[in-house]
């Protein structure tokens, strides 16, 4: 039995392409058979992943990961000699013709002159898995405007898209400049440390205008990436701002409490009853002020931990957008961010994420 590659990463590229002049030859390719012709080892790919590093001049880097499980010996040496093959540009795994055409494409559609350059191609073995790597440079791959990186041309050509949908098995993840956020993102569409990521199967699919992936410089947007501001992008006036308002907030307890300041808390409550409490409407009105003077002293991250504790210690994220009046970006860069610093725990429930604190008893979920 001859060793046997999938095709369905070919099929995806060669079939995308319109039947324009210079795509036209590479339709053929994909009716070739997915079986290489070396030994008797079947090799079957596990996953595709399509990872596009972009620059902030609208470069962008590309590498293609086919992955392979390689389960004894046979199978590492099966696909050390497919390897071989893909490094010297003469297996089925050839991929960069259709990237050419595509680039080609891509060009016309969007008048950006665009190449494909420093073209690599290697493979890996490590752990148990063997790894297709195709790598190059897109050359204005993202239109670029005002510290502005968008996507949304990029995979256009003059009658269509060259990408009109992922396979199951396949996937396309985009990691920004640093410095930048991310503003607009498609459906389906999740972050995963840091970096979008969108994951193939039967419905995967998109259409003219459908990838329009977005990011923004934080300098045009005046946030810093992961959240709130840094300590080098401290505005002057904001914090003579804050300081005024910690006084006020000083002077309006001293008046209800000559004889000290009382310890304000977030959340907290008096428990003793005591006669530093102010008559019940007053004290109603207090405690509100002061929530919405500590809210606004929080940072971003302390703002989502307090919404969990307020809600049990679990929410869904679309809750905390819609509470909080952030952006889906932001809130799903920030928890993301919040993830890998072990502060909360991200589990993912069909097409939406629920959030808690770490070691808390999410095995009954609300509605």
């Amino acid at each position: 039995m001859a060793p046997r590659v999938s095709a369905a990463l070919l099929v995806l590229l060669f079939v995308v392409l319109p039947a324009a002049s210079a795509a036209t030859p590479l339709a053929g390719a994909a009716d070739r058979p997915a079986a290489q012709s070396t030994g008797s080892q079947e090799l079957t790919s596990q996953n595709t992943t399509f990872h596009v590093r972009l620059y902030a001049n609208g470069d962008a880097q590309w590498r293609v990961i086919e992955t392979f499980n390689l389960t004894d010996a046979n199978d590492t040496r099966a696909f050390e000699q497919l390897g071989e093959r893909f490094v010297a540009g003469n297996s089925e795994e050839n991929l960069l013709p259709a990237f050419r055409a595509a680039s080609d494409g891509a060009s016309t559609a969007t008048g950006r002159d665009m190449a494909l350059t420093n073209v690599s191609r290697d493979y890996e073995v490590e752990d148990g898995q063997g790894r297709l790597v195709l790598s190059f440079n897109w050359t204005h791959f993202a239109a670029v405007s005002d510290g502005r990186l968008s996507l949304q041309d990029s995979f256009y050509v003059p009658d269509g898209t060259w990408l009109n949908g992922l396979e199951e098995g396949q996937s396309l993840v985009v990691s920004p400049p640093p410095g930048y956020v991310l503003t607009n993102s498609p459906q389906n569409s999740y972050i995963d440390s840091g970096n979008l990521r969108i994951d193939g199967g039967p419905s995967t699919t998109f259409e003219r205008g459908d990838l329009n992936i977005v990011y923004e410089s934080d300098q045009n947007n005046g946030t810093s990436p992961g959240g709130p501001l840094q300590t080098g992008d401290f505005p002057l006036w904001t914090g003579v701002s804050l300081l005024l308002v910690v006084g006020l907030v000083a002077a309006l307890l001293y008046l209800n409490d000559p004889d000290g300041f009382p310890a304000v808390e977030a959340g907290s409550t008096d428990s003793d009853g005591g006669d530093a409490l102010a008559p019940e409407t007053t004290a109603g009105a207090g405690a509100s002020s002061t929530d919405e003077i500590d809210a606004a002293l929080l940072s971003d991250e302390e703002r989502v931990e307090r919404l969990l504790t307020r809600n049990g210690g679990r929410m869904k994220q679309a809750r905390i957008v819609k509470e909080t009046g952030w952006s889906n970006a932001k809130v799903s860069q920030l928890l993301s961010s919040m993830d890998e610093e072990g502060r909360i725990d991200k589990l993912r429930i069909g097409r939406e994420n629920l959030i808690s604190f770490p070691d808390e008893d999410v095995t009954e979920i609300e509605d």
